[in-house]
């Protein structure tokens, strides 16, 4: 009776730290960072990412240059999408939004 008083309360506290551990996410360098969408990143909102903005994010500050493909020192949405981490939703053409000039070129004139 003596050896059950003393192994009940050691094997409940090894139950109870097993539950615990396996409830805890595992970190470190290997555990996957969220991905994150150009508007959250594009604070102004005129449609661009400055190295300013991205002065917050270390691994996209660091690949910034490479992802500039025009190296005008702004982001767009589709230079953004190549980022690793960059949220899969489709990039915005600005010219296909409301007042963009996409099939405007091709209107008849008017006489």
């Amino acid at each position: 009776m003596r050896i059950t008083k003393r192994i009940v309360p050691v094997a409940l506290a090894l139950t109870i730290a097993a539950l615990v551990s396996a409830q805890t996410p595992a970190a470190g360098p290997k555990a996957a960072k969220a991905s994150i969408d150009f508007f959250d990143v594009d604070a102004n909102k005129d449609g661009k990412v400055s190295p300013e903005e991205v002065a917050y994010i270390d691994d996209l500050r660091a690949s910034f240059e490479a992802l500039d493909a025009n190296h005008d020192q702004a982001l767009t949405a589709i230079e953004y999408s190549h980022w690793s981490r960059a949220s899969k939703t489709a990039p915005v053409d600005p010219a296909t939004l409301p007042g963009g000039s996409a099939g405007s070129q091709h209107m008849p004139k008017s006489k």
